[in-house]
């Protein structure tokens, strides 16, 4: 990759001057795929740049809240050369964290693709002016009226395209994007030109990929920073990227996209492990004797030694079938977002799936390290990103500075002043260790660290991180800051339980739960998990949630993760009971 690029408008001209792609972005519309050639892509992100301009956009905070797709990309890239400051937006977060992104980003206009999210936006702001992509109401603008008022200006003003990208500065706030807040509002991360671009740099020297050969399925958010930018890598290929419609037709996706690149985060590979051994455990004796072995040793062989003829068997007769559940062509895997677990990373990787663990913030736009091919090692996330320095301070806390660190926090100086020194050290409230050879290993988050009331300090997220890789639960939450022992909120998995549901002639999941037969089945795997840990670390009791968790009820944020103080509050009564007679 070349070190010019400093803005999207280099990054446009770059594209540009790649060979054709006949099929580069794909999205389903009806079922059916829909697909646009680079040409094509190019030529509506000029449009729309053009005529976002004429509506006066520039500097002003603009928000897409529609599905992730090819027209999400358009628009993102559109706004960003047009000068606007584009703002990923969920819709199906908490009105007062809505409400307060809104005011805090100062938005006036919002892309959107359904009634629900207009209905749902202007509940928390009648003023914001909606958008629909797809309308096709009189007095109402289309994305396809942008683009045909773009193609008019370009028509009569050939140079004015030129004239727009000139006057982009690598210091340009290009996006706000707001962080998940799992212990409060969220914040707003300011990012630049400069800020996004450094990281497409930064990845094109860890990872090659061929347009001819790859194609990307994309299955995360774009609203999350870590998917976005890769997206925007992708495009710097030229490479074909298909964005999956529902992730729950993962599965499907991947027979029939037979994809060479995705990136995922840890609770998905979780799945995917889960229903792999189930599928295998309602198999015949011996199939399930066999598939017993080969899961054994693919979560306990260090992937680094010797296939023995023990490995060739097993892959012949489970490996293979477990890559063609992927689509058989699976090169790359990138995993982010959280830690995983050891053993599902020694999985994948035996079974001939290559998986890279990175690790980053928002805040660092977001890669701050990550595995590669040929630097590849389990429980790290690999070494800094080439123009990324890395650190670890007295309390043990993983420092990153470099040209991907944040302009600041929108609105907030104070905050920003507390999360980057003045030497630009941004203090990623991660605790961590760098071996010798540069491979960054995270230990814990230093705020998510609770002490029990004997003085004793406990890695929650360790914990947590265990208890998931099962694959019985959705969510975990663990309990022990001022407490004297470590219990634990399990919410169990709807799809895992309701499989178990139908095999023992029960109605639901929260039949299931009530089940001593169940309370007994994971009180074993209680007992399995307590002896990796310290002694008072161990889980002495635990409470089963069979209620799904929403983003809408405050208990997850946009991202899926826990909103902790909301959870441990909703469910105080439980947890209370929990300690109830023990001293």
């Amino acid at each position: 990759m070349k070190k010019k690029k400093k803005s999207f408008a280099d990054l446009y001209r770059e594209i540009k001057e790649l060979p054709e792609n006949r099929t580069f972005l794909h999205h389903k519309e009806s079922g059916r795929w829909k697909t646009f050639s680079k040409a094509q892509f190019l030529e509506n992100v000029r449009f729309l740049t053009l005529a976002f301009a004429a509506e006066g956009w520039r500097g002003r905070q603009i928000a897409i809240a529609i599905a992730p797709s090819s027209y999400w990309l358009m628009i993102d890239y559109a706004l960003m050369l047009s000068g606007a400051v584009s703002v990923p937006l969920f819709t199906n977060i908490s009105t007062k964290n809505l409400r307060f992104q809104i005011a805090d980003a100062d938005l006036h206009t919002v892309f959107i693709q359904t009634r629900e999210q207009e209905r749902i936006i202007l509940e928390a702001d009648s003023t914001i002016t909606c958008i629909d992509i797809d309308s096709t109401d009189p007095g109402r603008k289309s994305l396809a009226d942008f683009i045909t008022q773009g193609r008019e200006i370009d028509t009569n003003d050939p140079g004015r395209f030129a004239e727009l990208l000139v006057k982009i500065s690598p210091d340009d706030l290009v996006t706000i994007v707001y962080t998940s807040g799992t212990s409060g509002l969220p914040k707003g991360v300011e990012l630049t030109h400069s800020n996004l671009t450094s990281q497409i740099i930064d990845t094109g020297l860890k990872y090659t990929f061929d347009p001819k050969t790859d194609s990307a399925l994309s299955l995360l958010p774009l609203a999350h920073i870590f998917e976005r930018m890769v997206m925007h890598f992708y495009l710097s290929t030229g490479m074909s990227i298909y964005f999956a419609d529902d992730v729950r037709n993962v599965g499907d996706l991947l027979r029939s996209v037979h994809p060479t690149i995705m990136t995922v985060v840890p609770r998905l590979l979780e799945k995917v492990c889960f229903k792999m051994r189930l599928k295998a455990m309602a198999a015949s004796l011996l199939k399930r004797l066999i598939a017993l072995i080969a899961f054994h040793r693919a979560q306990s062989k260090d992937p680094l030694c010797r296939k023995i003829w023990l490995d060739r068997l097993l892959d012949t007769l489970v490996y293979a079938k477990l890559r063609d559940a992927l689509g058989g062509k699976i090169r790359m895997l990138i995993s982010g977002g959280a830690p995983l677990a050891d053993d599902l990373y020694r999985f994948f990787l035996n079974i001939g799936i290559p998986l890279y663990q990175g690790y980053g913030l928002t805040e660092a736009s977001p890669v701050i390290c990550a595995n590669a091919p040929g630097e590849n090692r389990v429980g790290t996330c690999g070494r800094h990103f080439t123009h990324t320095e890395v650190k670890i301070n007295t309390t043990g806390e993983l420092l990153a500075r470099g040209p991907g660190i944040m302009k600041g926090y929108h609105n907030n100086p104070q905050a920003t002043r507390e999360t980057v020194d003045e030497e630009g050290w941004l203090n990623t409230g991660d605790l961590a260790t760098i071996d010798d050879d540069g491979y960054v290993t995270i230990t814990g988050r230093s705020k998510e660290l609770a002490k029990t009331s004997t003085g004793k300090y406990i890695a929650t997220p360790f914990i947590e991180q265990l208890l998931l890789a099962s694959g019985w639960f959705d969510h975990v939450l663990v309990v022990g800051n001022n407490r004297p022992f470590v219990t634990a909120l399990l919410m169990v998995d709807p799809v895992s339980v309701n499989g178990y549901a139908g095999r023992h002639g029960l109605k639901d999941a929260a039949e299931v739960v009530e089940t001593r037969k169940f309370q007994k089945k994971i009180f074993r795997l209680i007992k399995k998990i307590n002896k990796k840990l310290n002694h008072w670390e161990k889980i002495r009791n635990f409470y089963l949630i069979s209620e799904t968790l929403t983003i809408e009820g405050g208990d997850l944020t946009p991202s899926m993760k826990l909103a902790r103080n909301h959870v441990e509050a909703r469910f105080n009564e439980v947890i209370e009971n929990m300690y109830t007679g023990h001293i």
